[in-house]
């Protein structure tokens, strides 16, 4: 679908439930169109080197796919795919004319309890930290195992990929970057092995893969959703990944405090055992995930998507360099990361 059909399909919504106002929500990757009661994401028909949604076929899939994931995690929100029609030019969820998309329904949630907005408010408490903890421990022991080989390779590779979000163009970020990807080659070479052990150990399993604090309801039972359901390896990763990128997340807004519980009330939640190698590779995944969310957050600056948005993400792409640089500048000074280097 383009942009036009989109409008055309908030309009029909508006006229079949009498209401107005009904507009999407847009990412580089999808639009949200948002009701009172529903939210119909729909996938834009893109192809980028991490997912390809280029064709009817493949949105349909990845639709089904993407409801199947995410009922592990948020079954009550996540409510089933539905065809979209176009007849005459009009575009509606009635079955008339042809089927020219899908979208996954999911149930509105409160946004008072999004977790992004919490911690930017400083309205967020020890005691939902603790809860998604335990929600998130306990979602690793159930998730499948992979097994198979380990391809640290892809690490390094996504790592190192300075055209996607085109970092190697941009003369502000371009030294920063080259040193962050020189580090990240000398770590995987010196810790390939443990990360290895890891695997062998079952610690690679089939996770959320997209945890950051924007994809969290904080309720008494938080709701986890918006997993990854284009590109199986980007879900399926070392579980220490998945809590890194949490705490990275929540260290982009100067809450250390908060990733610090988390991550100590995981570890107490999971019993993985925890030792000083295993801190060396938790911050390596926590500079891995700020530099995947710096490139996102520059590909959405890059297509300016709207005014609001853009200046938006534009700040992200600021808050996670800020966020390189830091853990770049403890790498260097710590004697633990520095065995590393």
């Amino acid at each position: 679908m383009k942009q036009q059909e989109i409008d055309i399909l908030c309009d029909s919504i508006n006229a079949a439930n009498q209401i107005q106002g009904t507009r999407p929500v847009e990412t580089h990757i999808s639009w949200v169109i948002l009701t009172r009661k529903y939210a119909y994401k729909i996938k834009k028909p893109v192809k980028f080197s991490f997912l390809d949604f280029s064709t009817l076929k493949k949105r349909k899939h990845f639709c089904l796919r993407e409801l199947q994931l995410n009922q592990r995690l948020a079954p009550k929100m996540y409510v089933g795919i539905t065809p979209v029609f176009k007849k005459n030019g009009m575009m509606s969820f009635d079955p008339q004319g042809d089927i020219v998309d899908y979208a996954v329904v999911m149930k509105r949630m409160n946004s008072n309890v999004q977790m992004n907005k919490l911690v930017q408010s400083g309205k967020i408490t020890s005691g939902m930290i603790s809860s998604l903890a335990k929600k998130l421990a306990a979602f690793h022991r159930h998730a499948d195992v992979i097994s198979g080989e380990y391809d640290i390779g892809s690490l390094q590779r996504r790592f190192s990929d300075t055209e996607e979000g085109n970092y190697k163009q941009d003369e502000n970020y371009k030294d920063l970057i080259e040193q962050a990807v020189t580090y990240s080659d000398r770590l995987l070479q010196q810790y390939g092995d443990m990360l290895l052990r890891r695997k062998a150990a079952g610690y690679i399993r089939d996770v959320h893969g997209d945890l950051h604090t924007g994809n969290v309801f904080l309720y008494r039972d938080p709701v986890l959703f918006d997993c990854i359901e284009f590109n199986d390896d980007m879900r399926r990763i070392d579980i220490l990944d998945e809590v890194a990128f949490l705490c990275m997340d929540l260290e982009s807004y100067g809450r250390s405090d908060l990733s610090d519980q988390f991550y100590k009330d995981y570890v107490e939640f999971s019993g993985i055992p925890v030792t000083k190698d295993t801190d060396i590779v938790f911050r390596y995944f926590k500079l891995y995930r700020a530099n995947i969310r710096a490139k996102v957050a520059m590909i959405v600056a890059q297509k300016g998507v709207e005014k609001k948005s853009n200046a938006s993400a534009k700040s992200n792409v600021d808050r996670y360099i800020k966020l390189i640089r830091t853990y770049l500048a403890d790498a260097y000074s710590s004697a633990k990361w520095r065995r590393a280097c």
